[in-house]
């Protein structure tokens, strides 16, 4: 390699954003028959929901009126599975062959960064009803919130792995592991166990009977550099091919834990409370006294049963991908598969790819799946070789979120670099 191209890897490494391991199903659009030098690099998010469409979706999360249409529809979606997610990904992996150093053929080593950030919930129908639209249209009745909980991660990771090549006559297979070491940056879940809320018919008194557990990470020590726990986790791949030429891939993604340091919060109850509002004397003369009562801290107070610092454990949500690639003709190709991620409130997605290529450095790729976090996903991305040294893509698996905002569950958009030394 000549020292120019060196230079060109190592400002490559250095300032370029990043791409994600949760993309592998958005990426193969042109398959490597040898090994390279690779630096692949970009970004990709998704999030979606089971109940709200990307109208209520966009305004939830960014901000904005959510109307009295917005709310019904909604509503009308409602069911023993109401679910809420999202992942926000970024990542550089550099891929180097082994024979420049140490005279292995067929193995090369894996380096990379990511930066992964993940949302989840599950949730009642009557506890949505009860956030959007409050407790009077259920006064004389009781609203059931058990069974709730809310997952957030965010965390940095560094990826160390190992890639096997195998030649199958002319065709090339893969298979790996990849160890990577965390830096926790920040969590917070919520686990309602069991939960009512029962208010009196004229509205003059709420009781509630809450079983519920919550967990956060120093909530003092915020932001990128945050280091609030640590963590591993690997990743696992396998490719092959059968007699009739057809692939088969095979993978698990971030199966691991982190652990969250001494200075973490939990707080947990599981008690009864009876509530007849807050006596004001004089209207005009609302205290400090009285606004103290009802702080933040103090409703956490009240309602807590025990309210303490210090270490804990969560596992990670693992995926697992399994998919079918057949090449039709030089023309076509179509994949297959089913990707599921455990402890996550995730619906497993059954997915088909198809791929159409208009000449050997240009592709079109169909998307059609089920499942997630939304429902129905209908997706389009456009992939293009450029000479012998970069692969450049863009998509989404959800173009539908784009034309029918108010009839669509999931957004999601990638973009990448693959370049080649």
């Amino acid at each position: 390699m000549s020292v120019f191209r060196k230079i060109q890897l190592i400002l490559l490494i250095v300032v370029t954003s990043q791409f994600s391991l949760l993309a592998q199903n958005n990426t193969d659009f042109f398959v490597d028959t040898t090994q390279h030098l690779t630096v692949s690099f970009g970004a990709n998010y998704t999030y979606g929901s089971s109940v709200m469409n990307n109208e209520f979706l966009n305004k939830f999360i960014f901000g904005g009126k959510i109307d009295r249409e917005h709310k019904d529809k909604a509503y009308q979606k409602l069911s023993s599975n109401n679910r809420l997610g999202g992942d926000l990904n970024y990542s550089l992996n550099v891929v180097i062959p082994l024979d420049t150093f140490f005279g292995k053929t067929n193995i090369s080593f894996k380096v990379g960064l990511e930066i992964i950030e993940h949302m989840d919930g599950e949730f009642s129908s009557d506890l949505f009803k009860f956030t959007f639209d409050g407790n009077k249209q259920f006064a004389g009745e009781n609203i059931e919130i058990g069974g709730t909980n809310y997952n957030y991660y965010k965390y940095q990771q560094l990826n160390l792995g190992l890639i096997n090549y195998k030649y199958y006559d002319e065709k090339l297979a893969k298979e790996g592991v990849v160890f990577s070491i965390i830096m926790a940056e920040e969590h917070k879940a919520i686990t309602v166990r069991e939960g009512s809320i029962f208010t009196e018919e004229l509205g003059r008194e709420i009781d509630v009977d809450l079983n519920y557990l919550y967990n956060s990470s120093d909530t003092a020590n915020k932001g990128i550099g945050a280091f609030n726990g640590f963590g591993v986790s690997t990743d696992l791949f396998t490719e092959f091919y059968l007699k009739n030429g057809d692939k088969v891939y095979l993978g698990v993604e971030d199966l691991g834990f982190i652990h969250w340091n001494k200075n973490s919060l939990e707080v947990a109850t599981d008690s009864t409370f009876h509530f007849e509002g807050i006596v004001v004397d004089n209207l005009f003369d609302l205290n400090d006294t009285l606004l103290s009562n009802i702080s933040k801290d103090s409703i956490i107070n009240s309602i807590s049963t025990s309210n303490e610092k210090g270490d804990y454990s969560v596992a990670l949500p693992t995926a697992v991908n399994i998919n079918y690639t057949k090449v039709l003709n030089e023309k076509w190709k179509i994949n297959i598969g089913v990707y599921h991620k455990i402890l996550s409130n995730y619906f497993p997605l059954i997915y088909t790819n198809y791929y159409y290529y208009f000449n050997k450095k240009f592709v079109a790729k169909a998307h059609v799946s089920y499942g997630g976090y939304g429902k129905l996903n209908t997706g389009l991305a456009l992939a293009k070789s450029i000479g012998n040294y970069f692969n450049v893509f863009i998509g989404t698996n959800n173009i539908e979120a784009f034309i029918v905002p108010s009839s669509s569950y999931s957004n999601s958009g990638f973009v990448g670099l693959k370049a080649y030394f």
